[in-house]
Formats: C-alpha cells, structure tokens, sequence
C-alpha cells in the first residue's frame, strides 16, 4: 500500500511524463534530467562590481581542474558585468567577454578544453552591443542591418535590445546562438529575461525563447535567468532546459539561501527572494522530461558554519538543480571544497535525481522543510531541513508517509556521515539544531521494494 503523500507525487509524476512533448522542452538534457556542475564568475565580479580579470579567470579555471573535476563539475563560465564587452565580430556579435582582455572566446574555450572540461557562456542573444549598432553591421543571412532590427527600448547605455518583430531579427537571435554552438560552447546562461518582457510584451518574449531554443537543439544547454515565471512558468516550460527559481545569490550567507523576504510572493521576477521559497514553490513543475530548477549559485565561503554550507548544497540536491560553484581558488577552504565533494549526493545528482516536498505551501513551515524522492531500487532519500532559528524535531513516518506497510527500514544511512543508522522500526526521528539538514537514505525490507522511481529520470543512455 503506498501512502497518501507518495501516491500523489507519483501521480504527479506519471502526468509529467504523459505530456513531456506538450508542455516541455523536449532536448537531450531534459530527457536525461542531470543539471550542469560547473564553476561561475560570479563572485568577483560581485563583491569588486566590476568584470573578472583575465588572469583571475585562468587561476580559477586552472584550480577548478585540479580540484573538482573528478568530481564532476566540468564545465567553466563567464557572468556578467559584460557590457565592456564591445570587440565585435563582422556581424557585430562579440568575440570578448571583456574588451580589455588581450585573448578572446575561440582562445578561452580551447584552453579550458585542454583542461578536460567544456566552456559555457553567459549572455542574452536578444542584445545588440552599442559597438553593433554603431557600425551598423549587416544581419548575417539578410539584406538588413542591426540599427533596422534594435528596439525601442535599451537594456541600457552599452547595449540595445532587438525587437523580434521586425525582419531579420530572427536571423540575428539564431544566427546568436549558432555563432556560440560554433565557439564550442555548450551552455548558454540568458538573464534578465524579464526586463525584455517587461518592454516587449509576453507575445514578443516567447517567439525570442522559442527561436534560441530552435537553434539550440540538442547542441546547446538553455538556462533561462530572470524570469518574470507567469503562471507557474507557464511561457518558459516549453523552452528552457533550466529556470531560475529565486532571486540572486548575491552575498550567498542564510539571507539567500532561506531568510530573504521568506513567506512573501511577488506577482514578477524575483517571485521569491530566498532560494528554499522558490524550490517549494517551483518544485510542483520541476522532474524528469521537464524543466530544470535552477537555485542560483553557491559562495559556500560565505555561509556561517559547516552545517549552513551542508544545508545548502543538500537542498540543491533534493531539488535536482544546477551545481554551480561561485567560491574562488582564494576564497574556498578545504572545509568548503570537501562539503561539494559529497560522493554519495553528487551520485543522486548524476543519476538525474530530484525529490519534492511533502507540502508545496510555502506557509507550511513543517511539511515544505522535509523532502522525498524514490530511487529506482525502491530506496527512499528523505531531506529535513531546520530553517528556523530555534532547534527543533524532525522526522519522517514510515507508514503513512512512506507507504512501508510493514513499518520497517530494513536500513537507514545519514549520507552526511556515511554511516549506517542500523535497521529503524516505524519512523525516524532527529532533533536539528537551527539551519542544521538530515539527509538519509532508507531501504524498505525486501518485500516492500514496490514503489515506482519518482526520484531519478532513469535515463543514462546520452
């Protein structure tokens, strides 16, 4: 007998699945559900409010080879503060993320290939760099312009939006995306998404997400950043690989991960201001063969202790979201660098994992705290998250809220630890001390190993 709670998340899930070609982008990432493990410019450029420095970003590539690559994160890639970035290639597509940098993407990229990873890069093929419009390049694949193609409204000084409605903008926004396919590129990071639907209208900002993932394909990784998430991303489902889910990262302490504006819901971008708020609320359109939750990045360095830097990372797992380091080869401890090499949750991860809460209410402080997700074998991972600033009991009933008729675990392990807990009778239970996680795993007895995988895509064939 499976309970209640488990029943509806697998019917959830089995509806997810039945329409995945008519409500989700249906690509190779999708398919397979594994978000990227990557390292992010982020942090520098942040805290300096200025671009990241050419050096910076080898020492940072170099450090993220030698000390996270086995561990998966295999993929390198700029942010923004990208507007200085006006060098400028015939069709006025940039060859740079910064101007000032003496070596361009085609060097980059083939550096960080010499590296054993892939480049990823950040930036919104719907921009137009002032340097474009002042020279007025023509629009590769047409007999028009750049200036004929720029919109009414700027993103701002140093770069111009295009305005998909008028001829050849087509050509530019896929000519864009091409252009980074051909650069070796395999990620591409889209922000501020909302401030073009904002100026252009939903109509617009959809036919500009259904181009770049047409020429994306299966060659290209769509993360959709900022997104104004109408209707429970209604518009941004079909299209993206990734959405973000939250606000920015920005300092990364327990602001970002669960303080900022908790309890609150915007009708825009950012919805919601703290990261654990967006996964609940995100997480009713996130599995497998749907679009990925993307809970911005980690600066782990700046969380207040171990137990804030595990409750972090768990909660990125249980959501199946994007691995993306922000700490830096000068700001990351061993105690940091050890917390996202986790063999056991990085295994949930690369197995395309993804649990959901057992309330999706972001009011529910209880139920929306402790997390689930089935593996294929039958096992269950139960997250449990204290947000709270007082400690307090947590736990998890294995008979109404597991469905193990029987009661009984023939195991529990805490991957935290990686120690077995022994065999457990009716329920687990653990005091956590505030902004302290339990992640474990619980293995039914044999003859209880009947419920279907919600947990994973189960696809490991691309």
């Amino acid at each position: 007998m499976v309970s209640r709670i488990v029943r509806l998340i697998l019917v959830s899930l089995a509806s997810a699945l039945l329409f995945v070609n008519a409500d989700a982008r249906d690509s190779k990432f999708t398919r397979r559900n594994v978000a990227p493990q990557y390292w992010i410019a982020y942090e520098y450029c942040y805290d300096l409010n200025r671009p990241i420095t050419e050096l910076r970003w080898q020492y940072n590539i170099d450090w993220m080879a030698e000390t996270f690559l086995d561990w998966g994160y295999d993929m390198i890639s700029n942010d923004g503060w990208i507007e200085a970035a006006q060098t400028i290639n015939e069709y006025g597509y940039i060859t740079k993320y910064n101007s000032g940098w003496e070596h361009g993407f085609a060097y980059w990229n083939e550096y960080i290939k010499s590296k054993g990873m892939k480049a990823g890069v950040y930036y919104n093929p719907l921009w137009m760099t002032a340097a474009a419009y002042d020279k007025d390049c023509p629009v590769s694949g047409t007999s028009t312009t750049a200036r004929h193609i720029a919109g009414q409204y700027s993103f701002n000084g140093h770069l111009h939006w295009v305005d998909v409605d008028k001829p050849g903008a087509e050509e530019w926004v896929k000519g864009y995306v091409r252009y980074f396919i051909n650069l070796g590129m395999s990620f591409l990071r889209v922000d501020f998404l909302e401030n073009y639907e904002n100026h252009y209208g939903t109509e617009r900002y959809e036919k500009a997400l259904r181009w770049i993932a047409e020429e994306a394909g299966d060659e290209l990784f769509i993360s959709l950043v900022m997104p104004n998430s109408f209707n429970q991303a209604a518009t941004e489902i079909p299209y993206g690989d990734m959405f973000r889910i939250s606000d920015d990262c920005f300092a990364g302490d327990w602001d970002f991960v669960s303080a900022r504006r908790r309890g609150q819901v915007k009708k825009n971008w950012p919805m919601y201001a703290n990261v654990f708020d967006g996964f609940i609320a995100f997480s009713e359109v996130s599995g497998p063969g749907k679009i990925m939750m993307d809970g911005d990045f980690m600066r782990l360095n700046k969380l207040a202790d171990n137990e804030e830097r595990k409750f972090l990372f768990s909660l990125m797992i249980m959501g199946g979201s994007a691995l993306a380091i922000a700490d830096q080869y000068d700001t990351a401890t061993e105690e940091v660098e050890a917390i996202y090499k986790n063999e056991e949750l990085l295994e949930l991860h690369n197995m395309g994992f993804y649990a959901k809460p057992l309330s999706t209410d972001i009011h529910d402080y209880e139920n929306s705290s402790r997390w689930l997700g089935v593996l294929p074998d039958g096992d269950y991972i139960v997250g449990l998250f204290n947000r709270e600033d007082q400690a307090l009991m947590y736990g998890i009933d294995f008979v109404t809220e597991l469905g193990i008729t029987s009661g009984k675990a023939e195991s529990v392990r805490d991957l935290w630890t990686h120690e077995e807990l022994g065999s457990m009778k009716n329920k687990y239970e653990i005091m956590l001390e505030p902004h302290h996680c339990k992640v474990i795993r619980i293995s039914p007895d044999q003859g209880q190993r009947n419920a279907p995988c919600f947990g994973c895509s189960g696809r490991q064939d691309e």
